[in-house]
């Protein structure tokens, strides 16, 4: 294995810490911003971002829309940059997420939001970055610098956040109260789980294309981690909901393809499940993230997450898909920090 690059691992370890002082630091805001969206009768969601910030938003997506019942939307920015669409956003919170408050569409999203009727707000972990100035509400992740170029906890605490905006929104403080756990859970998952990956990586040395799994509120940790692994590792993942897997995907799967599946007990895992049953007929090889002791019988690899509500896990399953893109990258020789042809701040227009 080659010598470990220290800069992601580092901040990899540094996100308990990160997710806690988020927390500690905006409750106060998101407070503040919850009840203007009451206040004012907002009805709708739409989440601006791209890359990592994409997938923070996918989550958000399914946050508002099944704890804070808001229909929300995960925005192109396209249509508004490109092709000047003049859609009504009153009753309508517009977000705008990047870590480097850079992202140019994204902004552009914002600014159209205030100019159609919209709350704005801009979740970023640069708080003087131009976003903030494009939106009415900031909310920061408490992330400090992250150097490696693959984002790992400023994508965790713009989940935290989320999930705080969701649980407030809808009023549900018996759900609001259960992040203030996840630090811990991250914590248990590198004791239980980081020396399984960092043994069992050398299995997917070879590995050139695989799959990633989940459904529902995991969707995200499913193209989060398959981001990762592209960034990282320099293999070709596509990330499905079990849901469209089963629709045509899975023709593409038989003996020894590597799949990485999601699935959390909740509301989704019977759909999930039916998936690895049809997988392990395939002899797929499966590596399986769950709090389920059957199905965990079921993986080549199997990585247990803590027992903890659904809506909790995509931040504790992200860790460990970090993980995963960690230390096959070391596997295959390469620089996690540093991968070919990226860098920190990408600008699309």
């Amino acid at each position: 294995m080659s010598q470990p690059s220290q800069q992601m691992i580092r901040e990899i370890h540094e996100q308990p810490t990160a997710i806690a002082e988020t927390l500690d630091a905006e409750s106060g805001n998101i407070r503040e911003l919850t009840a203007l969206l009451k206040r004012e009768g907002t009805e709708y969601a739409l989440i601006a971002a791209r890359g990592t910030s994409d997938n923070a938003a996918l989550y958000g997506f399914y946050m508002f829309g099944a704890i804070a019942s808001k229909q929300a939307a995960t925005a192109a920015p396209s249509l508004l940059t490109c092709y000047d669409s003049h859609v009504d956003l009153k009753k309508t919170l517009v977000m705008g997420v990047s870590q480097s408050g850079e992202a140019t569409d994204v902004i552009e999203v914002l600014h159209a939001g205030r100019a159609r009727g919209a709350i704005t707000c801009a979740l970023t972990n640069t708080d003087d970055s131009p976003i903030c100035e494009a939106a009415d509400h900031v909310v920061l992740t408490h992330a400090r610098e992250e150097k490696s170029v693959a984002a790992t906890k400023t994508y965790t605490t713009a989940l935290a956040v989320m999930h705080q905006l969701a649980t407030l929104w809808g009023g549900r403080e018996d759900l609001a109260d259960d992040i203030n756990r996840v630090p811990e859970w991250i914590e248990e998952t590198f004791t239980t789980n980081e020396p399984i990956i960092a043994d069992r990586a050398e299995r997917y040395r070879f590995m050139e294309t695989c799959h990633w799994l989940a459904r529902g509120m995991n969707y995200c940790t499913a193209k989060e981690s398959a981001l990762k692994m592209a960034e990282c590792c320099y293999v070709v993942p596509s990330p499905f909901s079990t849901a469209d897997f089963m629709h045509g995907p899975i023709a593409s799967t038989d003996w020894g393809f590597p799949c990485f599946v999601v699935a959390p007990e909740g509301p989704t895992f019977a759909s999930v499940a039916e998936t690895t049953e049809a997988l392990t007929e395939r002899n797929a090889e499966l590596a399986i993230m769950s709090n389920n002791a059957e199905m965990l019988k079921r993986a080549n690899v199997a990585l247990p997450l803590p027992n903890m509500p659904e809506e909790c896990t995509p931040m504790v399953a992200a860790v460990l898909g970090q993980l995963l893109a960690y230390y096959i990258a070391l596997e295959k020789g390469l620089d996690p920090d540093h991968p070919r042809g990226l860098h920190k701040v990408t600008l699309t227009f």
